[in-house]
Formats: structure tokens, sequence, C-alpha cells
């Protein structure tokens, strides 16, 4: 019994001693962590630490800093920012390049300029100024074909370039009163036509369709033939044809690029 109450007692000793080992060692590790954050205690207020901050070569800076070893900035080489000359400017005559854009745009990058009034006014003088003579040879030789009236004119047009290429954008359709007179005759025949697509897919030569084809007054039926022939299908209608495609070259001569 004596040295059972022995050892009893000694191993309540040893573990009296173990745990007063380990509250010392705590302690000691504690006041490490104190001492080695005493340095950034006067960097940091109480909640920077919380938010991701952290200390490099003694300044303060957040986790995301990355500092740069001597390879990684030979690779790199110099980024330090260095001041822009800007070109000088470029003389243009009317504020425009020999490409056809704004002085301002140099690059060529998409711009549009809408001539909608220009093509409507252009087109329509153009039209008006159509006429066809009927030859010697047909039923009605000399009887003259003109355009009365432009009674209808829709459609737009504008000027692009593109990557510093010119394109000219056109969409129209029309529609006139054509007459057919004789001066020495009693030959007088009055109709109208519409011409639907006048637009940058024709190209020149090629011709314009005719729709609506309509005589409205006749001074003699045995005419129709003529008119069938010399104003629907050829003479007048080729004419016509002429006069449009002229429009085309006018408009791309008006707004294509200018010789310096």
């Amino acid at each position: 019994k004596t040295t059972t109450t022995t050892t009893t007692g000694s191993s309540e000793s040893s573990k009296t001693t173990t745990k007063t080992t380990s509250a010392a060692s705590e302690k000691k590790s504690s006041s490490d962590m104190d001492v080695d954050n005493d340095d950034d205690a006067g960097l940091f207020s109480k909640s920077e630490p919380v938010r991701g901050y952290k200390v490099v070569n003694g300044k303060k800076t957040s986790y995301f800093h990355n500092e740069l070893d001597e390879k990684a900035k030979a690779l790199i080489g110099d980024i330090a920012p260095k001041k822009l000359q800007a070109p000088p400017p470029t003389k243009s005559a009317g504020g425009a390049t020999k490409s056809g854009t704004s002085a301002w745009n140099e690059a060529g990058t998409w711009e549009e300029k809408n001539v909608t009034n220009w093509a409507k006014e252009t087109l329509t003088k153009a039209i008006l100024q159509t006429t066809f003579t009927l030859p010697a040879t047909s039923p009605a030789p000399n009887a003259l074909v003109t355009v009365q009236k432009v009674s209808k004119l829709d459609g737009h047009a504008s000027v692009a370039v593109v990557r510093g290429k010119m394109r000219f954008i056109y969409e129209f359709s029309c529609k006139l009163d054509w007459q057919l007179e004789k001066n020495d005759d009693d030959l007088n025949c009055k109709g109208s036509l519409a011409i639907p697509d006048i637009d940058g897919t024709i190209a020149l030569g090629e011709g314009y369709e005719i729709h609506d084809f309509v005589i409205d007054s006749v001074s003699d039926n045995s005419t129709k033939p003529i008119i069938d022939r010399f104003v629907h299908r050829g003479g007048f209608h080729e004419s016509l044809n002429e006069s449009i495609d002229d429009w085309v070259r006018l408009f791309r001569k008006e707004y294509g690029p200018k010789d310096a």
C-alpha cells in the first residue's frame, strides 16, 4: 500500500510539472509573437491586417504586391512613362484628304456623308434632259421622245470611306411622264413609266429595268407598235440608261478623291 501511494503521488507530481511546463511554453510563445508584432504595430491600424496588407522593405502594401527579381526586370525592360510627341498637323484643302476622308480621319476609319439632296437634284436634271429622236427609217422619222416631268424620285445617296476605300452608296426609284410627238405631223402620244431600281448593284452599261409602262393617250392607235419599239423597249429606254449612267459617273467625280 505504501508503494502504491508513493507511485501515485509521483505520477500526479509529474502531471503537474508537465502542465506547468506547457503553460510556460505557451506564455513564452505568445510573448515572442508580441515582440515580432511590435515592429509592425506602428504601420497598421487594428483592422488593416484583416484587410490584406503586408510590409515590404519597411513599407506597408497589399498582399497583391509583387516584387520583381532582376531576371524579370531585365525581361520586361524599361517601362518608365515616356512623353508622346504629337505629329505636325497636315494641310488639306476644304478639310478633306486625297482619300476623301476628313482631315481628322487620317486613319481612314468608317466615315459617311449624306449627299441625298445633291443626288436628287442632279439625277432629276439628268432624267429631264433625256431625249430620243426616231431614226429616218422608222415609221415616224424624226419624231421626238422627251421627258415631261419626273413625278416621283425616292431614295438616298451617301459617300462612305471604309478602311481607306471610298464607296458611293445610292438607291433610288423614279416615275416619269414621257411624250412622243412630231412637229409636222399630228403624231402626239403621252404616257408614264417607272424605274424602280437605280442603285450601286447595277453596273454601268447593264441597263435599268422599266416597270409600269402606261400609254395615257395616242393620236392614232396605229402608233402603239412604234411606242412599244422605240419608247418602251429600245431607243428612248436606252437613252434613259445612258443618262443615269452619266449621272453615276458625275457622282463619282464630284465626291471622289481630289488630286492635290
